[in-house]
């Protein structure tokens, strides 16, 4: 692999993704080819290294912002994803819920109900419902 280890917003989205995701994260990064390498380069130091560790928003405030943006975009391993972000950083059944309730105001009840969809399944799978 060619991810360079040294670089602080590499180590800070490591540790991240860790804190979101759990162990599998990390293992799943350091068992990353040379096809997918440079995407999981980028995500790990811009996404989570550069923004996730930003001041201004607690982890849990940008875990719902992202939880709401997912839901609109109507993307389901990615909703799914931080939804467990979310949970393995505190969030409760209920702070999903408001989320989503809130969300499906602004996103449309097609893409709300899917949302709460994906959201019941996810909960169900970690055990939170």
């Amino acid at each position: 692999m060619a991810f360079n280890i040294e670089d602080p917003a590499f180590q800070a989205g490591r540790e991240m993704r860790r804190t979101l995701y759990g162990d599998q994260a990390v293992a799943r990064l350091e068992a990353t080819d040379d096809f997918s390498e440079p995407l999981e380069d980028y995500v790990t130091r811009a996404v989570f290294g550069e923004t996730w560790t930003r001041q201004g928003l607690t982890v849990r405030e940008r875990a719902f912002i992202t939880i709401a943006i997912t839901a609109a975009l109507g993307t389901k391993v990615p909703l799914e994803r931080q939804i467990m972000a979310a949970v393995n950083t505190g969030a409760t059944k209920e702070d999903i819920k408001e989320v989503l309730l809130h969300s499906t105001m602004y996103i449309g009840v097609a893409s709300g109900v899917e949302a709460w969809q994906v959201a019941i399944e996810t909960l169900k799978t970690l055990g939170k419902y």
